[in-house]
C-alpha cells in the first residue's frame, strides 16, 4: 500500500497518544428596577408590554436578498469547469413584485456574466478549458428565496487530476472546516473572496492534534474589495497531518472555502473542496460516507477548555448499531483527532451520529481505489439537520457518471419528494419532472440511483420534506474512467427562503419629549 493509501490511518495513529491529556449597579439602574416592580405590582404588565424585550413577537418574511460567492471554478480544470444557478421554485416570496439574479465574475483574466428572471429558471458560466475567477451571484427581490449555485470542475488524467465540486455559499462572517493538512505531497488552501466595495479583515484559528497553532501570518488578513486570496496551510502549520479551521472576519463579510490537494510523486491522487460544517454542538451528524475502498479518516476537534467524551452510532441502510471499538473516544481540548472508521462502514454508505459533552466539530476524508491505487478523495462534514426544502445543480450528465442521494432519517419515519430541474439553457423556465416520494425509515440511510430520464446537461435535485420528521441528505457524482475513478460529492444545506424580523411596537416606559 502507498504512503498516500496509509496516510488516514497513520493520522489515527499519530494522535491516539493524545486522548489521555473564564457591574456594579448605578443610582439610576435602581431606579428603574423599582419602577418595574411597581408597575408588576400594579398589575399592567400585560397591558404595557414590559417583558417586551424577551417575549417581543417575530415576523417570518420573505429574504430580500442573496450573496452566493463560487471561490474558484477553476480548480482541477484542465478538462472543464462550470459555475451552475437556478432559483428553485415554489418558495415563499417568489409572487411578491419584480425580482433579478445577476451572474458575474470578479477579478481575473476571464470575464462574463450571466442571469436569472424567474423561478424555475437556471444558467450557467462554463469554463470550457479556461480558468474561471471566482463568481459573485446576487439576487434580490421576490428571485432571492431559493437562490442556489455550485462549481464544479474535473480533470481525469492531467497533473491536477481529480473531480471537485462545492456550493457557492453565501457571504458571512464566520465558517468551519475539519479537514485539510501540511504534509509531504499535500496542499490545503484557504480561499477568501470579498465581494464587497469594501476591505475585508480576517482572522484564521487552526486547530491541530496537541492545540490551537501558533500562527500569527493568519491573523489581520486583508483581503480588498473584490478580490481574492488564497493562504496556503503549510505556511501556517507545516508538517501538521490533520487540521480544523475558523475563519473570522472581524470587519465585512466574505466567501471562504478549503481546497485540498493530494499528490504521489508527480501524479494527482485526488482534488476535492472540504465542505463547511456547522458550527460546535453537542449532537453533531456526518452524513455522506460513501461506499467503496478506501481509509475512511473522521476528524473531531473539540474547541474549548474542556475535554471532549464523544460516542458514536452509525446508520446505515439496515439500521443503527454502535460500533464496538469506536463506540467512545476522548478529544482534548482546543485539539483535533483522527480515526479510521473504515472498519467501521465497511464499504457501506452511512451516516455517523456524534453525541459529545463539550460541543465539537467534525468532518471526513474519504479514499477510494484499491489497496495498489489510490484514484480520488472526497469529503464530508458535520451537517445541518434539515426540516425544509434542499437543492443542489449542476448534477452533471454523461454516460459513464453516476450521481446518488444519500438519504438518512435521524430520528422518526421521514418522507420526502425528489423532483430534478433540466437545464434547457440559459435562463429557460424548467419545470420539476420525475418527482417521487420517498420514505427513510428511522436510524438508516437510503442509497439512491438519481438519472435524469431526457436530454440534458445538467439537472437540479430538489427535496422536499412531506412530514414533520428531520432528514439529512448528501450526494455523491461518481464518474468511470480507464485511468482511474473520479468522484465528488457534499453534504446539502436547507434552502435560504426567509428571515425572522422582530416587531416594533411602542414601549410606554419611554418618555417622549414634545
Amino acid at each position: 500500500m502507498t504512503d498516500n493509501l496509509n496516510e488516514g490511518i497513520q493520522e489515527s495513529a499519530a494522535i491516539q497518544e493524545n486522548r489521555e491529556r473564564r457591574v456594579a449597579s448605578t443610582f439610576y439602574l435602581r431606579i428603574a428596577v423599582i419602577s418595574v416592580a411597581l408597575i408588576v405590582g400594579l398589575g399592567v404588565v400585560g397591558q404595557f408590554g414590559i417583558n417586551a424585550v424577551t417575549d417581543a413577537p417575530v415576523q417570518t418574511e420573505p429574504i430580500q436578498s442573496s450573496v452566493l460567492l463560487c471561490p474558484d471554478p477553476g480548480v482541477g480544470a484542465q478538462a472543464g469547469s462550470r459555475m451552475t444557478a437556478a432559483v428553485v421554485p415554489g418558495q415563499a416570496g417568489q409572487d411578491k413584485g419584480d425580482g433579478k439574479v445577476v451572474v458575474t465574475t470578479l477579478t481575473g483574466k476571464v470575464s462574463d456574466k450571466a442571469k436569472l428572471t424567474a423561478p424555475g429558471a437556471q444558467t450557467e458560466i462554463a469554463g470550457r478549458g479556461r480558468k474561471l475567477p471566482p463568481i459573485s451571484v446576487v439576487g434580490t427581490g421576490s428571485l432571492a428565496p431559493g437562490l442556489i449555485a455550485n462549481q464544479w470542475s474535473r480533470d481525469p488524467r492531467g497533473q491536477g487530476r481529480g473531480m471537485a465540486s462545492t456550493p457557492c455559499d453565501y457571504a458571512a462572517s464566520d465558517f468551519w472546516f475539519v479537514g485539510g493538512g501540511a504534509v509531504a505531497g499535500r496542499q490545503t488552501r484557504v480561499v477568501l473572496v470579498n465581494p464587497d466595495a469594501f476591505a475585508a479583515v480576517i482572522d484564521l484559528v487552526i486547530y491541530g492534534p496537541n492545540g490551537v497553532i501558533d500562527a500569527p501570518g493568519g491573523r489581520g488578513l486583508v483581503v480588498n474589495p473584490k478580490q481574492r486570496m488564497y493562504v496556503r496551510l503549510d505556511a501556517l502549520a507545516p508538517g501538521v497531518p490533520s487540521t480544523a479551521i475558523h475563519v473570522i472576519a472581524r470587519t465585512g463579510r466574505i466567501g471562504a472555502s478549503v481546497d485540498d490537494d493530494q499528490m504521489s510523486g508527480l501524479h494527482s491522487v485526488g482534488t476535492e473542496w472540504v465542505p463547511r460544517a456547522v458550527p460546535p454542538a453537542k449532537k453533531v451528524y456526518v452524513p455522506g460516507v460513501f461506499p467503496g475502498k478506501g481509509v475512511r479518516v473522521l476528524a473531531i476537534a473539540a474547541p474549548g477548555d474542556a475535554d471532549a467524551q464523544v460516542s458514536i452510532r452509525v446508520m446505515t441502510k439496515d439500521g443503527t448499531f454502535q460500533p464496538a471499538e469506536r463506540d467512545h473516544f476522548t478529544v482534548p481540548s482546543d485539539s483535533v483527532i483522527s480515526l479510521d472508521m473504515s472498519s467501521v462502514t465497511q464499504g457501506q454508505p452511512a451516516t455517523l451520529e456524534l453525541t459529545s459533552d463539550t460541543p465539537i466539530v467534525a468532518g471526513m476524508r474519504q479514499f477510494y481505489g484499491s489497496k495498489k491505487v489510490q484514484n480520488d478523495t472526497a469529503y464530508s462534514a458535520g451537517a445541518q439537520v434539515l426540516n425544509s426544502t434542499s437543492a443542489e445543480s449542476g448534477m452533471p450528465v454523461q454516460g459513464a457518471t453516476s450521481v446518488r442521494l444519500a438519504l438518512t432519517a435521524p430520528k422518526g419515519d421521514a418522507k420526502v419528494n425528489i423532483s430534478l430541474l433540466p437545464y434547457l439553457g440559459k435562463d429557460v423556465v424548467s419545470s420539476p419532472v420525475q418527482v417521487q416520494e420517498v420514505t427513510i425509515a428511522a436510524g438508516s440511510v437510503e442509497w439512491l440511483p438519481i438519472t435524469l430520464q431526457r436530454k440534458a446537461a445538467w439537472f437540479t435535485i430538489m427535496v422536499t420534506p412531506l412530514n414533520d420528521q428531520p432528514y439529512l441528505v448528501a450526494h455523491q457524482v461518481l464518474e468511470r474512467s480507464s485511468y482511474g475513478d473520479l468522484v465528488t460529492g457534499y453534504p446539502w444545506q436547507a434552502l435560504h427562503t426567509e428571515v425572522k424580523v422582530p416587531t416594533a411596537h411602542e414601549d410606554p416606559g419611554l418618555p417622549v419629549r414634545k
